[in-house]
């Protein structure tokens, strides 16, 4: 179907010019000829009939058949013409004027030959009658008047004047006077010299008038108006033979202007082919090439593509942080600071010539503007370039420079598109293994983390019985000591000490969730007071801890133990990189954003936050260190585990927090803990909760049901120094069996087992016996169970294990109070 058109041009291209030769071609040529053959008889016709009639009237012609032939030609010479006339629509008035000079011709001539025959006949007889010797022997008196008419009417013939004929006249009056009438030869004789007398100059007159014919201008008339029709005729032809003339030039030149656009286009089909192929070379090796090579294969793309489109400069920009590079230049110098950079926000400048493709042949014909002022900072004169299209990933370019206006420059789109898309799909490869190496890290480390957690799992529940028997201890020596005595001060310090042991172990055992229910206040500087005092006992001697008042009513949303966690990694990490000697400072203050900030690790949305600092004057670290800083199992110390400075980083992220990081190698080092800040007007709680003396019981029974003998014996000692008379039983169906056996017996129930579904399934047993008594459940972390699995098995209340007697004391009094209100 493309072919219709061409074929379609050269149809009339080929009508045309048939055309044009048919016209230029005078077609009148031939009929002209004729019709001045035509004009070439009638004067030969006309002339011979002149001859004839001359002929015939001196006697010399003996029929009249040349005459009848000249006027037959010259009929016919006029009839052709009168023919041509209309035929060619020409004027008719000169062919009709000639056509009646022919006819005039004819009538004369038909006039003259009666007359001619008359002369010559009475010539002959008067030449006969003087000249016979008979007749002059008869008549010898009238042989001389005869003789002298004889020569009169002779000397009449060849001059038919009036003299002549007045000689004739004299001597037929002089020869009538002599002749009798008794004479019929002389009588005839005379006769005849009188009709010749009056004949003679009768057919001269009809010689003349024939002679006089205006035959000429009528003819001359018709000759010049199929002159002047041949002349029109053959300036026409002599129009289209120019025309047609300069239609072959156009098509000569558009021959040729066509065959250097077939050349040209050759030319171009060779450079595209020899480009693609360059760019499935280019492709092929970027795709078989391992990973660590793609660096030096796409530098060795970039210079073939260079040389190929004939380029100064060839780069692939990616806009990272920072921004990475990959370039190559004809002349081999560097490229100029801050180029190729400034080139990936130019195409937003450009107008776009192609998918994804901008370009400028000639930067000084752009529009004033930023991109044209860069360009000409940047010594660029032509300029262009690929988008590379990797979707989810940095923008990217594809650029070409040319240090003049590239005019010349070969650059097909289509085959620039490909060669963006290959390089593209290079990178992104790279980047995908990246990724992907990346990912294999990380799940290295998570399957190490998990690892740790299985035997933090282990490893939590015999530090659990620990940390309870120390609880649980320290709570009965210190209702055996005086309050204000220095070893209640002692005890004081261990119970709380364990009681943070309790809470890292279940941070530990729920690392990965975030829990919402524990959340509370907690009061900045009473936090940085507890924490001065635990690292003051753990730090190196030669160690300095300075901690900075700040103020007094500073108080974070958060658990109490993770926030401490915060700034007891942080000091342990500075301790650690100090090498036993130095100086931390510790300090809190509030800050309040307007709008949201960007920190070093992480962002944060506008509000109030308190800012926890802690700085060393340690070695410092540098960028490098800093990016990794926060990576699980990074450390820079041969027998550091990587661990610590990532909790800090996970704390401060479920805190939604973010934390700010500055260093440099020999200047010390300088975290901040951004922590979203308590809402005015609320109290915040201390570190350790400021709770009311544990109300005491009045011998209400209470049934517990625990997995562990050991420790079933230490809660109910606990339980009953808190006034209650504990039942104990360390199998679930002897409880089950015992409240079934007297559901009345039991004023509340608690329940401690390792399994939370085993748990949760006695309970919900439990309830089912006796509904109307409250279950208090003993778990390590509430995060894996659901509320409505709470609900379901009737849990009036929680306590956290190990058992802190203060925490049981106020649950059971909780729990108590609502089933006895009302």
């Amino acid at each position: 179907m493309r072919l219709l058109p061409g074929a379609g041009a050269v149809c009339l291209l080929l009508v045309l010019l048939t055309w044009l030769l048919v016209r230029g071609i005078s077609t009148d040529t031939t009929d002209y000829a004729a019709t001045l053959r035509t004009f070439d008889d009638f004067a030969l016709a006309e002339a011979s009939l002149h001859r004839d009639v001359l002929m015939a009237r001196a006697g010399l012609l003996l029929d009249y058949d040349p005459v009848n032939a000249a006027m037959a030609r010259i009929n016919s010479a006029v009839a052709r013409l009168r023919s041509e006339t209309l035929k060619d629509r020409l004027d008719a008035g000169p062919i009709n004027r000639l056509a009646a000079a022919s006819r005039e011709e004819e009538e004369l001539t038909e006039r003259f030959k009666s007359d001619n025959a008359l002369l010559h006949n009475s010539l002959s007889y008067v030449g006969l009658f003087s000249t016979n010797p008979d007749f002059v022997e008869r008549n010898p008196l009238l042989a001389p008047s005869i003789g002298a008419l004889a020569a009169a009417i002779l000397q009449l013939t060849l001059d038919s004047s009036a003299q002549s004929s007045q000689a004739v006249e004299n001597r037929l009056v002089e020869l009538a006077e002599q002749t009798p009438a008794e004479r019929p030869d002389e009588q005839a004789f005379v006769a005849h010299a009188g009709l010749l007398k009056n004949l003679v100059p009768s057919l001269d007159d009809t010689l003349n008038a024939l002679f006089a014919v205006p035959t000429r201008p009528p003819l001359e008339e018709t000759r010049a108006l199929f002159s002047d029709r041949h002349m029109a005729a053959e300036a026409s032809a002599q129009r289209y033979r120019l025309f047609l003339y300069a239609t072959s030039l156009l098509l000569v030149v558009a021959l040729i202007d066509l065959g250097r656009r077939l050349r040209a286009r050759a030319i171009a089909l060779r450079k595209r082919a020899a480009f693609e192929h360059l760019i499935a070379e280019s492709s092929t090796s970027l795709i078989n090439c391992p990973p660590g090579e793609i660096d030096s294969k796409l530098k060795q793309a970039l210079s073939e593509l260079g040389r190929a489109i004939g380029g100064d400069r060839v780069y692939v920009a990616l806009a990272e942080t920072p921004v990475r590079v990959y370039a190559w230049s004809n002349d081999g110098l560097p490229y100029p600071s801050g180029w190729p950079e400034a080139a990936l926000t130019l195409p937003e400048e450009v107008e776009e010539v192609g998918l994804g493709i901008v370009a400028t042949r000639d930067v000084a014909l752009l529009p004033p503007g930023a991109a044209k002022t860069t360009l000409m900072a940047f010594g660029v004169r032509g300029w262009a370039c690929a988008s590379l299209m990797m979707p989810g990933r940095a923008r990217g370019i594809l650029g070409f420079d040319s240090f003049r206006p590239a005019w010349r420059l070969y650059f097909p789109r289509a085959g620039i598109r490909l060669a963006g898309d290959a390089i593209g799909n290079a990178i992104e490869r790279e980047l995908i293994e990246r990724d992907r190496a990346r990912l294999a890290a990380r799940l290295e480390r998570a399957l190490r983390l998990q690892m740790v957690g299985q035997l933090a799992s282990g490893v939590a529940h015999n530090f659990n019985n620990i940390i309870g028997a120390i609880l649980g201890y320290s709570e009965m020596a210190a209702a055996e000591v005086e309050t204000d005595a220095k070893a209640a001060l002692h005890l004081a310090e261990i119970q709380r000490a364990a009681e943070r042991g309790r809470d890292l172990i279940d941070s530990i055992l729920t690392f990965g969730l975030r829990s919402d229910a524990r959340t509370s206040l907690v009061s900045a500087p009473a936090l940085l007071d507890e924490t001065a005092s635990l690292l003051r006992a753990t730090l190196p001697p030669g160690v300095e801890l300075v901690v900075s008042d700040g103020p007094t009513d500073l108080a974070v949303v958060g658990e109490a133990a993770q926030v401490q966690q915060i700034i007891l990694n942080l000091c342990k990490n500075a301790a650690q990189a100090m090498e036993g000697s130095g100086r931390i400072c510790i300090m809190a203050d509030a800050q309040e954003l307007d709008q949201p900030r960007a920190l070093s690790h992480g962002e944060l949305a506008a509000g109030r936050y308190v800012r926890f600092i802690v700085t060393d004057n340690g070695p410092g670290f540098n960028e490098a260190v800093a990016r990794r800083l926060f990576e699980p199992f990074f450390t820079t110390r041969p027998g550091g585990t990587g661990l610590g400075l990532a909790t800090v980083r996970k704390i401060v992220r479920d805190h939604d927090g973010a934390i700010s990081v500055t260093s440099a190698p020999g200047q010390g080092s300088r975290f901040e803990a951004w922590l979203p800040a308590a809402v005015g007007g609320e109290r915040p709680a201390a570190t350790v909760e400021e709770t009311a003396p544990p109300r005491l019981g009045k011998g209400e029974t209470v049934l517990i049901v625990h997995d562990e003998r050991d420790r079933l014996l230490s809660h109910e000692e606990m339980v009953a120094a808190l006034g209650y008379e504990p039942v104990g039983f360390g199998r679930s169906a002897d409880a089950i069996a015992a409240v079934r056996a007297e559901p009345a017996r039991f004023d509340a129930i608690l329940v401690s087992q390792a399994s939370a579904q085993a748990a949760l399934d006695l309970a919900h047993a439990l309830h089912a016996l006796a509904p109307r008594k409250p279950i208090l459940l003993a778990t390590r972390s509430a995060v894996d169970v659901g509320s409505d699995a709470l609900v379901r098995a009737g849990i009036a209340d929680l306590v956290r294990r190990p058992i802190a007697s203060a925490e049981l004391a106020a649950a059971l009094s909780r729990c108590l109070r609502s089933t006895a209100a009302p």
